[in-house]
């Protein structure tokens, strides 16, 4: 039975503890590097140049971050007596929207797309670029070179909501400090623009429900009252006959009825007018973006330590190899 030079077969109890497993596993493993020997020193000196060599290529990465919470949908302006009605006849508040939905839309094309096509200013360059420009994404086919920018920066922002303060943060990162807090700012300002107008096309299409309907609670109202008005003009005096007491009631408990709604459908739709109108911001940035200091990336000393231990693990592979030709060509000795 042949035994590869310098490996210890490991032979442990059930009963024996974690850490003399793992003490164990690691003293073999340290056993095959320094049996590598003078390959083992080249490879993890070729490991480790390739590992300084690619963490000089990559490019400085710099994370810039921002943080808001969105307005919520504005409240009725009915009276609290006349919102019951109001749902009965199926008018109702304006719906908002989630945090986890801002968070979303923060990757989406439309916001992404703002914000690769806007100019940037960048240290040491004359003039404006736009990320394509920075990334180098430009191409002859500008749909093409849109889908690759989108892509990229996709890969390069995240949006995290929190339900339970429902604070929505986002994080760009750039190669350039400056650069990646532009970026955010243009996310923001794009998502706030959007947002802008998910609401304001809401409140047209409640407009133009409202108008319908005030016109048709007006001519309720008008046939109520004019029923109403003829009652009163054939009967005079009403107190000395039930039925026409009765009568008089239903026809004002009806109009009153009838008012009430035309009153609710108009306060709605005037409602709706201002909302459609209103183009003031609907995000409250908290902690607005600012240029880091510090780098986010690349992990060059993580780059180096992997390359070393690649190089380290490829001499151990060759010397395992070795050592199994040489096993076998002892088999096949006489």
């Amino acid at each position: 039975m042949t035994t590869t030079p310098g490996r210890r077969d490991i032979q442990l109890d059930e009963d024996t503890p974690a850490s003399r497993v793992l003490f164990s596993w690691l003293s073999s493993i340290v056993t095959s590097v320094v049996n590598t020997g003078r390959t083992g020193i080249v490879y993890g000196v070729l490991g480790g140049a390739l590992g300084v060599a690619l963490a000089l290529v990559l490019p400085s990465q710099y994370t810039s971050s921002a943080s808001f919470i969105a307005q919520g949908a504005s409240t009725s302006v009915l009276p609290s007596a006349l919102q019951g009605l109001a749902a009965t006849v199926g008018i109702g508040t304006a719906r908002d929207y989630s945090p986890q939905f801002y968070a979303d839309l923060v990757t989406s094309d439309p916001v992404l797309a703002a914000a690769i096509n806007r100019p940037y200013v960048l240290p040491g360059a004359d003039g404006r670029k736009t990320y394509l420009e920075v990334e180098g994404l430009t191409a002859k086919d500008s749909a093409r070179a849109t889908g690759g920018g989108l892509r990229h920066l996709r890969r390069n922002v995240a949006g995290r909501a929190d339900v339970r303060t429902n604070i929505i943060s986002v994080s760009v990162t750039a190669r350039y400090p400056g650069l990646s807090r532009d970026l955010t700012q243009a996310l923001l300002d794009a998502l706030d623009s959007m947002n802008i107008s998910f609401r304001q096309q809401q409140s047209r299409e409640l407009r133009q429900f409202f108008e319908s309907r005030v016109a048709d609670a007006e001519r309720e109202l008008d046939s109520a009252e004019t029923a109403l008005r003829h009652f009163l003009e054939r009967n005079r005096v009403t107190q000395s006959s039930p039925l026409l007491t009765f009568e008089q009631l239903r026809l004002t408990r009806d109009a009153e009825l009838k008012r009430t709604v035309y009153t609710t459908v108009v306060q709605q739709y005037e409602g709706a007018k201002m909302q459609e109108a209103r183009n003031v911001p609907v995000l409250t940035v908290l902690s607005p973006p600012t240029a880091p200091v510090r780098k986010s990336g690349p992990p060059r000393r993580l780059i180096v330590v992997a390359g070393i231990v690649v190089g380290l693990a490829a001499a151990m592979g060759q010397g395992r190899l070795r050592a199994l030709r040489r096993g076998l060509r002892d088999l096949r000795q006489p």
